[in-house]
């Protein structure tokens, strides 16, 4: 039976979305050159209950750069020991991002940020979504989305979608505008906004190679 849509049930995985202000994975958005915006850090349920695998998910949270240098892999859930289905849990979003081509040479510019900052299990639910929304963190976000760094923000239109209905219901991202185009949508400073498809849903390994090199392209500009 699918596991229902929630706050992970790991303590210790918990613990380690609270420790920082604003939870990341990979490189610390502040001084990231791309930043892939997801709705929430999804695993499987059962994953803290592997002992060997479970260390590998707390080196990957201690330091996502280092990670993917010493692995090859910018997510443990690409790794070969991988012990669950790789169906789920949050495993096709990070092997479609593989996809992409990009290669540990990139672990330091890039970093994900998601609109919930607690990890979560199952798959996504509308009203509990919305009852694990922080407004406190949206706000986070919000910050960091309008400061002017130069840098590349990265948003599927799910995302883009849940934001529009936070800014209506909350008041936040009141720069997004109405209706996002595919492709590059907007600018703040030095800030890109650029909507792509989600990598959970039905995106070609054409599309993924084109954003590939839209990143490689944009890091390597800097």
């Amino acid at each position: 039976m699918a596991a229902r849509y929630d706050i992970h049930p790991s303590k210790e995985l918990n613990a380690l979305f609270a420790e920082t202000p604003l939870p990341y994975q990979g490189q610390d958005p502040q001084l990231a050159t791309v930043i892939f915006v997801g709705l929430d850090a999804n695993y499987s349920a059962e994953l803290f209950d592997n002992g060997d695998f479970r260390e590998r998910i707390l080196e990957y949270h201690r330091d996502g750069v280092a990670f993917w240098k010493r692995y090859g892999v910018h997510h443990p859930f690409l790794l070969p020991e991988y012990p669950l289905k790789r169906n789920t849990g949050g495993v096709p979003y990070h092997r479609k991002f593989s996809n992409m081509g990009l290669t540990p040479e990139f672990a330091s510019k890039i970093s994900f940020l998601e609109l919930l900052n607690v990890p979560t299990t199952g798959s996504t639910e509308e009203k509990r979504f919305w009852e694990l929304f922080s407004l406190g963190h949206a706000r986070k976000l919000d910050l960091l989305f309008q400061d002017g760094e130069k840098r590349l923000v990265l948003l599927p239109d799910s995302v883009i979608k849940k934001m529009g209905i936070a800014r209506k219901r909350f008041g936040v991202f009141e720069w997004l505008p109405e209706r996002a185009d595919w492709g590059r949508f907007g600018e703040i400073g030095g800030t890109i906004f650029h909507k792509i498809k989600h990598f959970s849903g039905s995106i070609s390994k054409i599309e993924l190679k084109a954003i590939g090199s839209l990143v490689k392209d944009y890091c390597r500009s800097e």
